[in-house]
Parts: structure tokens; sequence; C-alpha cells
């Protein structure tokens, strides 16, 4: 099947949430590992300031931080006031393995299970795309090959702001005391610890920043990201007999010494990975980015653990230390703090109760804001926003999924008007 442009802005004359959805991927708003600043590009904070000065627009108190986080607070409707205060969280980058700039969706109507075209000669189907088949009959939403979508989180974000917007026309809307938080480089680990949670004053509180329709993420990876540098010696190939020490092949090395059933194409459910993302360097000099996954701190730690003993071994076999291993925590598993302070759960299992959504508890094979954020005193699980195939010009958007996660948001804030789950 292929996809129309036409399609597309047709839906969005007709339907809020997606033109919402539709003018937030508009903005190029990738964040950027190597930058130094806060957040790590100009585009979020862009993003952030034309959002803020939308929900301002409607009433509402939203401040945007100078690190580029948005804060927005929703006084409760009266007589709510001493409801507890929700929390409802979603970021403004998307992710840096694919182009962000001039994203421009397409909408293939009445999906008919078969390979979607996009606009540049790829194709999407359910060998790339897992989920493709259950969404037959769905409008869905594409990318045309260039640029990811942006669905991860700007799905999130429409969500929120569609809510917000519903809350500040409807006077009959009730809800507890709110506070909306978008948050900057979540894709590269640093969101979290930008956020003031003395400012966002909430007993508990969501991040919408899942995937497939009905997921609800209660458990996430334990993750530290690690840096391999290897130092060669740069020496004439004509003249290099027992002296040219190749730091290119000293790398490939390494990666060789890594488990080979360990990585994320060879792993599922319950299983951690080591994953080498970026490779850069010379004959002198090479680097290794990886990030390290497990369920478990102990299998965290026993991963790391042979990262720094495969360094180890390598200079010893060469005599010299050449090979160092640098590592740093990146986020830490929801499960725990979310078994000790389960009412949030409650509360998101009875919305999707209410919004007719059959519930799948999960064990996310990533990480959420709501990860730290829970192991910082902030119990956060992570509802889904339906989209598939992230961080890639493959990535979709099923229309009916979108408009699921608004309800099931919705219906959490309606829940936590009435205090909480029975």
């Amino acid at each position: 099947m292929k996809a129309s442009a036409r399609a597309m802005e047709d839906l969005c004359g007709i339907d809020p949430l997606v033109k919402i959805f539709c003018d937030l991927v508009s903005a190029d708003t990738k964040s950027d590992p190597d930058s130094k600043t806060v957040p790590s590009t100009v585009g979020q904070l862009r993003l952030g300031a034309q959002i803020s000065g939308i929900l301002n627009g409607l009433g509402f108190s939203c401040v945007q931080e100078q690190n580029g986080v948005v804060m927005c607070q929703v006084p409760a409707s009266a007589g709510l006031e001493d409801r507890p205060r929700l929390a409802l969280i979603a970021h403004l980058d998307t992710a840096p393995d694919a182009p962000g700039d001039g994203v421009s969706p397409r909408l293939v109507r009445n999906y008919d299970g078969g390979v979607i075209e996009l606009e540049n000669g790829l194709a999407t189907d359910s060998s790339i795309c897992r989920e493709l088949p259950s969404h037959k009959g769905d409008d869905i939403i594409v990318t045309d090959g260039r640029t990811l979508l942006g669905a991860d989180d700007k799905a999130g974000v429409a969500v929120i702001m569609q809510i917000l917007r519903e809350i500040a026309s409807d006077p009959s809307f009730r809800h507890p005391a709110l506070c909306a938080v978008f948050s900057v480089d979540e894709e590269i680990g640093k969101s979290a610890d930008l956020i003031d949670l003395g400012k966002v004053g909430c007993r508990y509180g969501v991040t919408v920043d899942g995937c497939e329709a009905g997921e609800l993420d209660t458990a996430t990876f334990n993750a530290e990201a690690a840096l391999v540098e290897i130092k060669g010696r740069s020496v004439h190939t004509g003249t290099g007999y027992k002296a040219l020490v190749n730091a290119c092949e000293l790398a490939s090395r390494f990666m060789q010494m890594l488990p080979q059933d360990e990585k994320p194409e060879n792993t599922m459910g319950q299983e951690g990975f080591f994953h080498v993302h970026e490779i850069r360097g010379d004959a002198a000099l090479s680097r290794l980015k990886l990030i390290v996954r497990d369920f478990t701190e102990e299998g965290l730690s026993r991963r790391i653990g042979l990262l720094l003993r495969i360094a180890d071994l390598m200079n010893a076999e060469l005599g010299e230390s050449r090979v160092k291993v640098t590592h740093f925590h990146q986020y830490s598993n929801m499960a725990r703090p979310l078994e000790e302070h389960p009412e949030i759960v409650r509360m998101c299992l009875e919305a999707y109760r209410r919004a007719g959504i059959k519930p799948r508890e999960i064990s996310v094979r990533g990480g959420t804001d709501g990860s730290n954020l829970s192991n910082r005193g902030l119990p956060c699980p992570n509802i889904f926003t339906g989209a598939l195939c992230c961080h890639g010009v493959h990535e979709c958007l099923p229309v009916k999924s979108l408009h699921l996660s608004h309800d099931a948001v919705k219906a959490l804030v309606g829940v936590a008007a009435e205090g909480g789950a029975a």
C-alpha cells in the first residue's frame, strides 16, 4: 500500500489530536549525545517555548526552565483540592539514531495487512515491524522514508496537550491538581536529572512514552553506557613489522570477545545484552560506544565486570595498557519502587478498564523518564502511545492506538479525581 500526504492533511483537518501530533513532529528536536549544552539541541528549546506559549494561552501557568524542561501547573477542579497531585510526563526530544529534520508524515488508509510503500522507495512490513498485522484495517501514520516519525515521544506530548485543551474548554472535566512535564534529552539518558521534583510537587505520575496499545510498563532495564578507548601505535606500514599496533584491529578483537548471543538482535524477554552502537577511530586511536542492559542490578554489574576483564586480558596480552573502559549509570529499573508504591499502578489498570482497553503489564526492554523518577521518589509507570518501530525511518503510529492512549490518560485523570483506585 502507498501512503498519502493528502490523506494526512485531510485527517488533520478533522482530528484535533492528530493535528497536534503533526504540528509537533515538524520541529527538529533530535538530541545530540556529543553536545555539551543543556538541552543538547536548540530545537528542543524552540519547541518547548512554543508549547509554553500555547498552554499559557489556555490560561495555565506554564514555565520553560533554563534547562529546557517545560512545566505546566493545572489547579484542581473546585472541591478536589485535597486530591493527590498527578504528574503527566512526556519528552520533547527524538532519538539521534535517524534524521529528525523535515519530518513529513504520510497516512495509510485502512491498512490491508501487507507491505507499506514509503515515498523514497523503502517498504515496511511485518518482517520489520512485527505488530503491523494486528493493525489490519487501521489508519496508520508513517514517514516518507527519509526521517524518523517522532512519535517517540511527540505522540505522548500530543496526548497530554490535548487533555489540557479539553480541561481548559470543558468546566465539567473534573480533575485533581496536575503537573504536565515535558522533558528534554530523554533519548540520551539525561532527562530525569533535569526535572525538579520539588517543583513538580506530585505524589505520583505517569510517563506517556510506551509502544503498542494496551501496554503498561511497570519494569524496565537497569542501564549503563560504556566507552572503550583503544590506543594504538601508528607506524608506516612499510616498516610496521613488530612495531605497528593497529587500534582498529584491537577494537574488532574487543567486539569479538563479547558474548555473541547477547546482542539486542539475539535476545528477548528478560534477557539482557551488550550493544555496540558506535565505532570511531583509526589505527592510532579507536573508540567503541556501548550500552549495557539487564533487568537485575546483579546482572548489570556482571556485564560491566566482563567489559573490564576483557580490557585487562587484552592489556596483559599486549604487555602494556592500551585498552581502557569507562562506564556510567543511565537509569535504574522502576520495578522495586512501583512494588513499594503500588497505588499508581492500580490506578492505571482501572483507567485502562474504564477506557475499554485490555492491559498488558510488561517489563519493557528499554527505559523511560519514569525509570529514574520512580527511583528518585516519584512512582511513575509508563503508558503506551501506540508508536511502533521507533528510532528509525520505519517508525509508524496507528491512529486508533493514539486515540486509545488519549482515552487511557484521560481516564486516569478521572480516577485520580476520585482519589485513586478502589
